[in-house]
């Protein structure tokens, strides 16, 4: 596969269709849905430029992390988009076949739910960036203790048989890591043994050994050591991890 990284890669999380619905809000209000129309006149044109350039067939990637559903709503555009590749970074839930949602994930949809301001979460004693630098499961608790209702399933994630369907459509699929939190504090050999675990399921899955780093943050440090596990590319955040310079690393830009 012959891959163009000079060319902009956008980092892609929720599509709305019209106005933020329910689901949407609170995504749409941090910068991370965007809106489905819009969106195609801007994959339109990355496809007319790299046709221009006379880039190969499937060679500028287009990144989705968290593996949403909204995806779907793109499957028919991605057969007539021919120098765009679609690429899903995929949770370990969903890679093992869970579709829960993650932790802030499930505090959005709380929110959304009951028309809570994001802001305002710090009257309940928590904060995003301090849930992002801990643990799936150490999040989830503490919104357990929260009384915030947990989604064992939810259709907003993408379920096993329809990420086997993109892959029939011709999308790949990678790792979001092990665990959806802050790496860069992790301990070297905790870290090198999550993401060893990490690639080796998404390759067993049928996946490439792509790693997107959680909230897109990484260091030197952290880079090294996923290059250790077996990763061949990692993606960052240009707004996170824009001074680092890792051979192995492509910076994204988020689309909202």
């Amino acid at each position: 596969m012959i891959t163009n990284f000079s060319i902009e890669i956008p980092c892609l999380h929720r599509i709305h269709q019209g106005s933020p619905r329910v689901n949407h809000n609170i995504s749409h209000k941090i910068g991370m849905s965007v809106e489905l129309s819009d969106l195609i006149i801007r994959l339109d044109s990355l496809n007319s430029t790299a046709t221009s350039r006379g880039y190969a067939d499937n060679s500028v990637l287009i990144t989705f992390d968290d593996g949403w559903s909204d995806v779907l709503s793109l499957t028919d555009y991605f057969r007539q988009a021919k120098k765009l590749q679609p690429v899903l970074f995929l949770t370990h839930d969903q890679i093992l076949g869970n579709s829960r949602l993650l932790p802030l994930s499930r505090l959005y949809a709380w929110c959304d739910h009951w028309s809570v301001d994001i802001n305002s979460i710090p009257e309940l004693g928590i904060t995003r960036e301090g849930l992002k630098s801990l643990s799936e499961n150490l999040q989830h608790s503490i919104l357990d203790d929260l009384e915030i209702p947990k989604t064992n399933s939810s259709a907003q994630v993408l379920g096993t048989e329809e990420i086997e369907k993109l892959v029939d459509e011709g999308w790949i699929i990678a790792s979001h890591a092990h665990d959806h939190h802050d790496m860069r504090f992790d301990k070297d050999e905790q870290l090198l043994q999550g993401l060893t675990q990490a690639r080796i399921e998404i390759e067993r899955a049928g996946g490439e050994p792509w790693l997107a780093w959680p909230e897109g943050r990484c260091t030197m440090r952290t880079c090294n050591i996923a290059k250790q596990a077996g990763f061949t590319k990692q993606f960052g955040l240009d707004i996170e991890s824009g001074n680092v310079s890792h051979p192995d690393l492509i910076t994204r830009q988020i689309w909202s």
